[in-house]
């Protein structure tokens, strides 16, 4: 089952990458699924019966070989699943729920929705089961693994990534690290959590799509001279002028959505935003030589891009805050005019009360007499309700899972560490050699003229040009536009490895330090990384020591995956 490398992607493999990817992709799934199938043979009864209830009913024992689809659907259930699931069945209602992202939820509850539109025989949206949504949320979750996979493949092809000695990957290699960094994804250690009822493979999917559409805004300023852009490879011509300048902004803008998008259904998405932030400060810095024009309209494009990745955070929080919250948006209101001496607070009623509150009264209204001081002492509002940034999700993860700064940080929980320590082991090794290590020069062009008499630009995608070739006699220049877009690149993947240092920062000073072997998933630079190591660029010890050191972290990876399949199924720690 591991990737070894004496099993590196052949040339028969490359033909067909996208096929590749499939049956790899089919394989595994099968091996996770026939671990989940034994689990449930040898240990009939699960743990915790929270799914058997959820998805089958009070009344069902699921016993039975007719029912043993229905009680593997359930052992996928587990863990934080539940909550997915029973929030697709009924919408939000207790207060701990909003810890789990909306866009998976939404989507379900989308899919199902338009199989009844298409007269599909499905359980009543009133069934007292949610055995249907389960279904529904496994589909998604293996379809958004395997569309990552694909757009993560896509992604590779597209970065100038080195091997070594300041120069370029051959067309070869490059394409043979794509299809690998693609396989490395498949075989996460995230194991059944990309299968399962969680958000992180669709997180992955529209992160990655994010990451794609970003490095095709870069590379839209590699076309942006007059005339016609061809690369030696492909030899595909491109038209190049103003029109790559709006096409670069708009892929900028469906980057920010994207990740917006992922940040619904995780919140660490969010610092997929990272890439925006260093480039409006590598303008601003006057490190990027634009005109004016240009500059502003590209610094507006990564300001609504930022906005949009910081949306995917801020809009659930606003909708859990308008829901609960005494009057909606009166709160910030009131909370201005209680800092105002004399004047009186905004009385209003918010017409509707609380679901899973008890007698908390969060649906009632801001009192005349009492203002939001006199509800906050009543106790009719939660206390995330009058913080300075409102949020629920702050709330409910310190309240329920005890997460903050250092709260982890106790004697029993040193296993956990020691469990995720490989994980952050390779994110930050990954990170720190890709920051460390000198960017390669922007491939050398060459100006010539086609048989119509028009201008082609030839770019070398091989690395850059000999001494020679880098004359102008030779025809061979690194020009403005192409040094621009090398720039933009290098901002995009240095940033890609700034943010898993800071992932795994934060999962070790604030997070339940074990989520962190599968909320790695949607991060893209270590598979990269990992297929460098498992390639390798040359003979000698250096070289050998590197794939040495790919094929132990594959032989963890799948190692992992598995024992973790086991647990995962029979509800047994760590999840």
């Amino acid at each position: 089952m591991t990737l070894t490398t004496s099993s590196l992607p052949t040339s028969s493999a490359l033909t067909h990458p996208h096929r590749t990817i499939l049956k790899s992709f089919l394989i595994w799934k099968l091996f996770l699924l026939t671990i989940a199938i034994g689990s449930t043979l040898v240990n009939d009864r699960a743990y915790d019966t929270s799914a058997d209830l959820l998805l089958l009913g009070h009344g069902h024992d699921g016993v039975g070989s007719r029912n043993f689809g229905k009680r593997l659907v359930t052992r996928f259930t587990s863990w934080d699943a539940i909550y997915f699931v029973s929030a697709a069945k009924r919408d939000y209602l207790y207060e701990q729920e909003w810890a789990f992202g909306p866009g998976l939820v939404v989507c379900v509850r989308a899919v199902l929705r338009a199989l009844h539109t298409l007269g599909l025989p499905l359980p009543p949206a009133n069934s007292p089961t949610a055995l249907v949504e389960a279904t529904a949320a496994l589909v998604l979750s293996n379809a958004s693994h395997l569309l990552a996979s694909l757009v993560l493949y896509h992604l590779a092809l597209l970065l100038p990534l080195s091997s070594g000695s300041n120069s370029h990957y051959s067309p070869f290699q490059a394409e043979k690290l794509a299809l690998l960094t693609s396989l490395l994804h498949i075989f996460s250690p995230a194991g059944l959590f990309l299968s399962a009822p969680y958000a992180e493979s669709s997180c992955a999917l529209f992160s990655f799509l994010g990451w794609w559409f970003y490095a095709r805004s870069c590379l839209s300023d590699d076309s942006e001279q007059d005339g016609a852009t061809t690369t030696a490879v492909s030899g595909k011509a491109g038209r190049g002028g103003s029109g790559s300048t709006v096409k670069g902004d708009i892929n900028l803008l469906l980057a920010g959505l994207s990740f917006g998008l992922g940040t619904l259904f995780r919140s660490n998405g969010i610092l997929n935003g990272l890439p925006f932030a260093w480039e409006i400060i590598s303008i601003l810095s006057g490190q990027q030589k634009t005109p004016l024009l240009r500059t502003l309209t590209r610094l507006i494009a990564l300001g609504l891009g930022g906005i949009f990745v910081a949306a995917g955070s801020i809009v659930p929080q606003t909708v859990a805050w308008k829901r609960y919250c005494p009057s909606g948006s009166l709160w910030l209101f009131n909370k201005f005019l209680s800092t105002s001496s004399g004047v009186e607070a905004v009385s209003g009623t918010s017409g509707g009360s609380a679901r899973g509150y008890g007698g908390s009264g969060v649906g009632a209204g801001v009192s005349a007499d009492g203002g939001l001081d006199g509800l906050v002492t009543q106790e009719e509002a939660r206390e995330w309700c009058t913080a300075v940034v409102p949020s629920i999700y702050t709330f409910v993860q310190k309240h329920y899972w005890n997460v903050g700064f250092f709260r982890y940080w106790t004697l029993p929980n040193i296993p956990l560490f020691l469990l995720a320590a490989p994980m952050l082991a390779i994110l930050v090794k990954s990170a720190l050699d890709q920051l460390s290590q000198r960017p390669p020069s922007p491939p050398a062009t060459a100006t010539t003229a086609n048989a119509d008499g028009k201008s082609i630009t030839l770019t070398s995608a091989s690395g850059p040009a000999s001494s020679a070739s880098d004359t102008p006699s030779s025809g061979f220049v690194k020009s403005d536009e192409s040094t621009k877009a090398h720039q933009r690149m290098q901002i995009l993947i240095r940033s890609a490895a700034a943010e898993q240092v800071l992932l795994s920062v934060l999962a070790v000073s604030t997070y339940h330090v074990q989520i962190i072997t599968r909320i790695s998933s949607g991060y893209p630079l270590w598979y990269w990384w990992l297929a460098q190591q498992l390639i390798g660029a040359g003979g000698g010890d250096k070289n050998k020591n590197k794939k040495k050191l790919g094929k132990g972290i594959v032989v963890f990876m799948v190692m992992y995956a598995a024992i973790q399949g086991v647990l995962f199924t029979s509800f047994l720690p760590p999840a």
